[in-house]
């Protein structure tokens, strides 16, 4: 082992040992592995021992660690252990923060060999199968656990001052959004728009306009403001989605398209559509896909061309590997998109499924414990949004006659920073497409159901309709 190698490894310990000040950022980012001397590692080992039962560490509460040990090497690490205490006299930050960086370079250094040498034997077995070393080298892209220590960036409090303004300004100059506008104008002025390093999740259920909504917002956000937008379709094909994106960007109604029988309105409206999203800084992926999927391509994308914002419809559609049953699973994937959007700073939008227990009640407005499969979601998540529309649950001939059929509300529920709040919108069926609800501030007065049904009622009595 070389001299700088030691030196390091025995100035990161002496410093944790006699600067209670730095154990908090040092205990986050060295681990046990970095250490390449083996009586190192097993002082380091006692010291994060201690730190896990949030003890206090220092020379004596390590040595009593020491004698505790079962490792081989306890004995001589107790021998240097008074030795290496005061083997640093003083040490200055930064030559602490290089000590750092240079066990953590070399950390890195030896994952890519080993993982070099895997692919390289893989490819030369006869058994040879290209699935599996691409599998391989997408999991160590997006399970590098030195990652989020690699791309971590300390700033000044002068220099988050100096952001701050900036987006204040920004705001100012654009009606209180410094954000990515969706276009849901509610939306976006109690949000001030998508921010970067949010996780948001839009909730409802099955046929009630999620994918709609995403499209509506890739709409005003790409096609509109030129954003670099990815949308990650786990459901449809690529074309079935740019479908849907002609009709909520043109206005055409989807069964149109779907014939293929363009009136000449019609025709004049998709050419203009095409024009539009031809030049718009968006991509459509479709498939299924795991999480290290997921990464991959959005980290690639971040750092080939750059990107704004992401859409995945949906997250209950992607898949974790090895998890140990679904709750886990979703719970895995929804912290792993987390923690995706705050590497990146970029929103990370993904839409989820709502469990059934909301046909059940006689109130359908869906709740946080609607989210199926995991709390984890409601966690994780910066906000949570539920879709909800009346005519979901009307017959047909009811929802032709009923004045409120077409009423929606994006339904606040949880929001990391900002008000609570039921904004209502449109939801034209025939297009189909959500909308603002025409500049109208007011509710307008509310249809009563007539047929009540089973699991389908909903009470109407109030002056709203939740």
């Amino acid at each position: 082992m070389n001299e700088l190698r030691m030196r390091s490894e025995e100035l990161l310990i002496c410093s944790i040992l006699n600067e209670p000040a730095v154990i908090h950022e040092l205990m986050s980012s060295v681990k046990a592995e970095m250490f390449e001397h083996q009586i190192n590692k097993t002082i380091f080992e006692c010291i994060t021992s201690i730190y896990l039962e949030q003890g206090a560490i220092n020379l004596i509460t390590v040595y009593q660690e020491l004698k505790k040990t079962k490792s081989p090497f306890g004995k001589q690490a107790l021998a240097i252990l008074p030795e290496l205490h005061s083997k640093f006299s003083s040490q200055s930050s930064s030559e602490v923060k290089s000590a750092l960086n240079y066990l953590i370079s070399e950390d890195v250094r030896h994952e890519h060999v080993f993982i070099s040498k895997k692919i390289s034997d893989m490819s030369a077995s006869e058994s040879y199968d290209p699935k599996e070393v691409i599998n391989i080298m997408q999991s160590h892209i997006a399970d590098n656990k030195f990652k989020s220590i690699v791309n971590k960036k300390d700033f000044t409090n002068k220099e988050l001052l100096e952001e701050l303004d900036k987006r204040m300004e920004e705001a100012l100059n654009h009606e209180g959004i410094n954000g990515i506008k969706t276009g849901y104008t509610r939306y976006d002025k109690l949000t001030s728009g998508m921010q970067p390093t949010n996780f948001i999740i839009i909730a409802a259920r099955p046929a009630m306009g999620k994918t709609q909504f995403a499209l509506g917002l890739i709409r005003n956000a790409s096609i509109r403001d030129n954003k670099k937008g990815l949308f990650i379709s786990c459901e449809m094909d690529e074309v079935q989605v740019m479908k849907r994106l002609i009709c909520v960007d043109s206005g055409i109604p989807g069964y149109s398209l779907k014939r293929g029988n363009l009136t000449r309105d019609e025709t004049l409206k998709y050419e203009q559509a095409r024009k539009r999203i031809e030049k718009a800084s968006f991509k459509i992926v479709a498939g299924s896909f795991t999480i290290s999927d997921v990464l991959s391509l959005v980290y690639k994308l971040k750092y080939s061309e750059g990107l704004d914002y992401v859409v995945i419809d949906y997250i209950q559609k992607i898949t974790s590997p090895g998890a140990q049953n679904r709750t886990n699973e979703v719970g895995d994937i929804s912290r792993k998109l987390k923690d995706m959007a705050n590497e990146l700073k970029i929103p990370v939008v993904a839409l989820a499924q709502l469990s059934r227990a909301v046909e059940h009640r006689v109130d359908k407005k869906p709740m946080l414990s609607d989210l199926r499969e995991s709390g984890d979601i409601e966690q994780d998540a910066d906000i949570v949004m539920f879709l909800y529309r009346a005519g979901y649950y009307m017959d047909v001939n009811e929802r032709e006659n009923n004045p409120t059929a077409q009423d929606g509300y994006a339904v606040i529920a949880k929001h990391r920073d900002g008000d609570l709040e039921d904004i209502q919108l449109t939801f034209d069926d025939t297009i189909p497409a959500w909308k603002n609800p025409g500049g109208r501030d007011e509710y307008r007065e509310e249809y009563k159901q007539e047929t009540l049904k089973p699991n389908v009622d909903f009470d109407w009595s109030g002056s709203q309709p939740f």
